[in-house]
């Protein structure tokens, strides 16, 4: 198989920001209109002083374009190569990375050198000792390649995706730590808690990751 590399070619995100975005939003009276349906709905004009305004569709609204919002300034990717390289049976060697921002982690493959399941875990990790488990899920895969779904959401900080165990998965040489991250996401190397505490080069495990700024953004 010829080797290659997950590339994401979209245009930057970078001039895009929650106030901007907001911003753009009410200049398009967007903002201002759904008040004003919603105080419609009431049967009340929004001019008047005591206008009565549905606060929970406008709450609704809000947090669907913060929603919105958070997508713009962490656009959903895959990250990581595609599945090649060596099993490994070695426990708690995984992907360490830093996030600026909360993030969800959802599909991703896996070639399993047997049948069976694994515990996935993803938790706070200093580069060093320190391992927390944050998130732990049981995955059943058959021999070889399977697509999984982590569905792990993250709070800002710094993590440690990998599984507990020795069970086989494979994991690849990679190159692309540097140029796959932006937007407020570090992916920094392939580590492991302990003796061990130079990043090498592997990507473990979770290839061609979907790191998302929300649940329901899938690719």
């Amino acid at each position: 198989m010829t080797d290659r590399y997950t590339t994401d070619e979209a245009e930057s995100n970078t001039d895009w920001t929650r106030r901007s975005f907001m911003t753009a939003l009410g200049g398009t009276g967007l903002l201002a209109s759904t008040s004003t349906a919603s105080a419609e709905t009431t049967g009340c004009c929004c001019c008047g002083a005591g206008a009565d305004i549905d606060t929970e569709a406008l709450d609704a609204v809000i947090a669907r374009l913060n929603a919105a919002a958070d997508m713009l300034e962490f656009p959903a990717r895959r990250v990581g190569s595609v599945p090649r390289g060596t099993q490994h049976g070695a426990s708690r060697w995984g992907i360490h990375f830093r996030t600026e921002r909360a993030i969800h982690l959802g599909r991703a493959t896996v070639d399993a050198g047997e049948s069976g399941s694994f515990t996935a875990v993803v938790g706070a990790y200093d580069g060093e000792d320190r391992f927390e488990p944050v998130h732990e899920r049981e995955i059943d895969v058959d021999s070889g390649v399977n697509e999984i779904d982590l569905d792990m959401a993250l709070e800002p900080g710094e993590y440690l995706l990998t599984r507990e165990g020795s069970f086989p998965l494979r994991r690849g040489e990679w190159n692309g730590w540097e140029s796959q991250s932006r937007d407020g996401l570090e992916l920094i190397g392939g580590s492991k808690p302990g003796d061990f505490t130079k990043p090498n080069r592997y990507w473990y495990y979770f290839f061609d990751l979907n790191v998302a700024a929300h649940e329901d953004a899938h690719l």
